[in-house]
């Protein structure tokens, strides 16, 4: 058996203490309502390179890892209106059935601070349509999270309430450690915990991406081994040669977190062997899994390699790198 799963194509609203109720319009929204509506993209990405540098007194890690983001995105939506500070979440999309519910949802939790930055007195409305596949290592809660920042940022600017970026890059530090890089948009080389940024040019890039199981960034966290927590460059080299503009070699890029995220989940490291020993190319693991990418030299050699991941069974496509999104307005 594949890694292929099936997810359900319905949408579904969640009930906590989060106000449910389906925004309407904001799929397709009035005339009279889309001034009070942003629709944004919430770009996959994948880590061409990462490093664990360290373990930090608070538990956390260092990272040192280059993330580019692709064209394979959800859409999120946000409306804004008076209220007491509820939080209406709507969901639907090919991979609905995967998001978790309630409040410790990634993008209810940033719908939550966005109206903490607005410093109260609105409702937020959200509608997400989830495309990406969940826990596959693609990044797709952290972009989701990141979109309803975007979005909101932009909405309270209209509204002349715009929040300082200072405090909404901090919001998205605290939201997750790939929310900041997600929030920058293009590519960067992130440290620290994934808060400290530095944006990088990046020639467009073709490759394949192929979810080889589901992983928890946690559990590879904690399974990592004392000789796993030190750097070996692989990120800044691809750093500079993106820099330079020039693609990443295929001996740089990859995840020391592999190791540890295969033995914490086994099966990510067999669907990961037979990927490799099926397809015939060089699979990188982004992050902590359960994607993994291939370089290609074309669009065509990117959809070739997809397709021959999709003929053994794994979800996989064609994708490139995007630039830096424009500013939300």
């Amino acid at each position: 058996m594949g890694a292929r799963r099936q997810v359900r194509d319905r949408p579904r609203e969640y009930s906590s203490s989060f106000a449910v109720a389906p925004p309407p319009g904001i799929g397709h929204p009035s005339p009279a309502t889309v001034a009070s509506v942003i629709v944004v993209p919430a770009a996959a990405k994948v880590n061409l390179a990462l490093e664990v540098t360290g373990r930090r007194p608070d538990g956390y890690h260092d990272v040192a890892t280059v993330i580019v983001p692709l064209d394979w995105h959800d859409l999120v939506g946000v409306r804004l209106r008076p209220g007491a500070g509820e939080v209406r979440l709507r969901v639907s999309g090919p991979a609905a059935g995967g998001v978790p519910h309630g409040p410790e949802n990634l993008v209810a939790r940033a719908a939550a601070t966005l109206l903490r930055l607005a410093g109260g007195g609105l409702d937020a409305e959200v509608w997400l349509d989830k495309r990406l596949p969940v826990a596959a290592g693609v990044g797709g809660g952290s972009a989701d999270a990141a979109a309803v920042l975007r979005a909101g940022a932009a909405l309270l600017r209209r509204a002349g309430l715009a929040p300082p970026e200072d405090a909404v890059a901090a919001a998205a530090a605290e939201l997750g450690s790939d929310v900041p890089a997600a929030l920058a948009g293009g590519a960067v080389l992130a440290t620290g915990r994934g808060e400290l940024l530095t944006r990088l040019p990046c020639p467009p890039l073709h490759l394949a991406v192929a979810v080889a199981g589901e992983s928890s960034t946690a559990a590879a966290y904690a399974a990592l081994l004392n000789g796993e927590r030190r750097g070996d460059g692989r990120a800044g080299r691809v750093a500079e040669r993106l820099a330079a503009g020039r693609p990443p070699t295929s001996d740089d890029c990859g995840s020391a977190l592999e190791a540890a995220a295969c033995r914490a989940a086994p099966l990510l490291g067999e669907q990961l062997c037979r990927l490799r020993a099926r397809v015939g190319a060089d699979w990188h693991l982004t992050g902590s899994g359960g994607a993994a990418f291939a370089l290609a030299g074309s669009p065509q050699a990117a959809a070739e390699l997809a397709a021959a991941a999709l003929a053994a069974g794994f979800a996989a496509r064609g994708c490139r790198t995007i630039p830096v999104p424009a500013e939300v307005r």
